[in-house]
């Protein structure tokens, strides 16, 4: 045989094993308990895989449950991923709310601190009035006491020694009245709404609460 009628000596190439089994196994585990740690090396590898048997580097006996795994880790990355969103969500939810709520709460408290702070100052303008005249009739709030950032206040003469103080909270279904008695004392304070521990489920104040608190000025 002549050089030029040779054949070409053609060498056999040795194809990569596929891995369907194991791409399969991790499938079906990250729909059944790994979730995204058998998920996603099911899709990575399964991707990998398929694509080396189209390109001719990998038998392909294998693609059918190399795909499958693949599908099934697609699966169970996405419900997991879903899983995982849903609680981190539901967590910042409660914490925000917790969050929220505390802030409510010291808001609240210190927003009732402020009034009471405001009608003391109107007890000791009242009280000095009574010791220039001799009695509580005919006091008037000044103007810039009636309405401050916390409350709207009001008085009502009760009697010559007594008056009763009003403050309604802005912003707030809250409101406070103390009595202001003829030594210059505040006392039978009284809250309501939201500045009361117990409320109905109107926010109607259920239980008058008492406090009587030290005194402002000399006895």
């Amino acid at each position: 045989m002549s050089p030029s009628t040779r054949q070409p000596t053609v060498t056999a190439v040795s194809l990569e094993r596929g891995r369907g089994a194991l791409v399969l196994v991790l499938g079906i585990l990250s729909l059944v308990m790994f979730g995204l740690i058998t998920g996603i090396p099911a899709w990575v590898m399964g991707h990998a895989d398929l694509k080396r048997m189209k390109d001719g580097l990998m038998e392909s006996t294998d693609e059918g449950l190399t795909r499958a795994g693949m599908i099934l880790g697609i699966i169970g990355t996405m419900i997991s991923g879903f899983v995982v969103l849903v609680i981190i969500v539901v967590v910042f939810g409660i914490a925000a709310a917790v969050g929220l709520a505390l802030f409510e709460a010291k808001s609240l408290e210190f927003h009732k601190e402020a009034v009471e702070s405001e009608i003391y100052t109107l007890a000791e303008h009242a009280y000095a009035y009574r010791l220039d005249t001799g009695s509580y009739e005919g006091y008037e709030i000044p103007v810039d006491l009636k309405k401050t950032e916390n409350a709207s206040y009001s008085i009502s003469i009760i009697s010559s020694d007594r008056v009763s103080i009003s403050a309604r909270a802005r912003n707030r279904r809250a409101s406070i009245e103390a009595t202001l008695n003829a030594n210059g004392r505040l006392v039978d304070w009284i809250y309501r709404g939201a500045f009361s521990e117990n409320e109905d489920h109107n926010g109607v104040h259920s239980r008058i609460q008492w406090r009587i608190p030290r005194s402002m000025l000399s006895p």
